[in-house]
Formats: C-alpha cells, sequence, structure tokens
C-alpha cells in the first residue's frame, strides 16, 4: 500500500480489494444511506468522499451544528416521538430549557463541550465529541474501518462460511457505531446468542420508556 495514500484512500482500497475478491457490488457493501446514518454526514458528502474528491471545507461550528441536527432528525424518524417530547427529553438531560434544547438540535445554537458529551450519551453515540468534531474524511474513515474489520476480524467471514454474521447483521439494522470485542474471535453459535442478548435489552429499554 502507497505511504501517501490518506487514511480514507487506504481504507478504500482495502475494501475494494475485498470486494473485487468476493464479486460484491460496491454500491451494495458502501451503502451511502446507512453511512449516513451511521456517521451523519450528508448522503452526497458521502458519494463524493467515496468517488474520492477532496473534502469540503467546513467550519467546525457548522460540522457539529449539522451533525447534531442530523442525529435529531434520525432519531425523530427512528423514534416516532415528537419534536416537543424529544426536546423535553434533551433538556432535562442537558439540564437547559426546552427552548434552548431546540435551538441546540435544530443547529441554531453551538453546544458547548458539557453539551456535547452529553448529546452523544442521548443519542447512544460510543465515540463521544469526536463523532460530532472529526473532519468529514476521518468520520467516514471511522465508519469503514469498521466494516473493514468486521471482514478482516473474523465477524463476516464465519467458520461455518457464511458471509454475513448475525453480530453484523444486529449493527446495520440498529447504526451502531462502536461494538468492541477486544480481539475475540467468536463462533457462529455465540455470535447469534450476544446478537439476541443485544435485542433483548434494546426492547426491554424502549418499553421502558
Amino acid at each position: 500500500m502507497s505511504a501517501s495514500l490518506s487514511p480514507l484512500h487506504e481504507t478504500l482500497a482495502r475494501l475494494d480489494a475485498r470486494i473485487a475478491e468476493k464479486g460484491l457490488d460496491r454500491g451494495d457493501v458502501l451503502d451511502v444511506r446507512e453511512l449516513s446514518r451511521r456517521t451523519a454526514l450528508a448522503e452526497g458528502e458521502i458519494r463524493a468522499l467515496l468517488d474520492g474528491a477532496a473534502p469540503l471545507d467546513a467550519k467546525v461550528d457548522d460540522r457539529i451544528r449539522g451533525r447534531v441536527r442530523a442525529l435529531y432528525e434520525a432519531y425523530l424518524v427512528e423514534s416516532g416521538k415528537r419534536p416537543a417530547d424529544v426536546c423535553r427529553d434533551v433538556a432535562g438531560r442537558l439540564g437547559i430549557s426546552d427552548k434552548w434544547a431546540r435551538s441546540l438540535l435544530n443547529g441554531d445554537k453551538m453546544p458547548n463541550v458539557p453539551d456535547l458529551t452529553r448529546l452523544a450519551e442521548f443519542f447512544r453515540i460510543g465515540e463521544g465529541t469526536k463523532f460530532f468534531t472529526d473532519p468529514a474524511p476521518v468520520a467516514l474513515n471511522t465508519a469503514l474501518r469498521r466494516i473493514l474489520h468486521e471482514w478482516e476480524g473474523g465477524l463476516q467471514e464465519l467458520d461455518d462460511g457464511t458471509e454475513d454474521g448475525p453480530l453484523l447483521r444486529f449493527t446495520l439494522k440498529h447504526g451502531v457505531v462502536t461494538l468492541a470485542l477486544r480481539g475475540r474471535q467468536l463462533t457462529p453459535r455465540k455470535q447469534e446468542a450476544l446478537a439476541l442478548m443485544l435485542e433483548g435489552l434494546l426492547s426491554s429499554e424502549e418499553a421502558e420508556r
């Protein structure tokens, strides 16, 4: 691999090699909509980066406010909650007024570091504030490296020869940003058991809300 490649381009090159080996379609593997959901980047920006275009030089404040708004809008769709209810929930978590929470979630106001930390917790973002502040190529590279790790780390090529393991399906279904196995190789049966347990935990949490 050439040392001149950026981390994103290096990851893409490795993914493209694996995609070619398996005879898969790049657009199916690198699903722009799912990547947008995982990164809170605009689909158009992701397509451009995947095609090798230079990233937009966005200001950090604009980057943060845009990703908070994207998470908020995605959360509204997925949760089915009313905007007023979500604003109230966020206000309670951050210790601010409903009006200020609405301004933050709509991207009209800039959250401070403690607010970003609590927003990451509210939206279940394992990367913390980095999720909001990383430049677009870094954010996309993080998501792509997860896919690469799932393939090269044994989550996708299982002992029984299947191409799509239970944990990978779980992460894609729920838009999980981080699932750290600390180098452990799980058998298909153990993966299925872990995925079922995580599904049960999420279902129980939703029922308690």
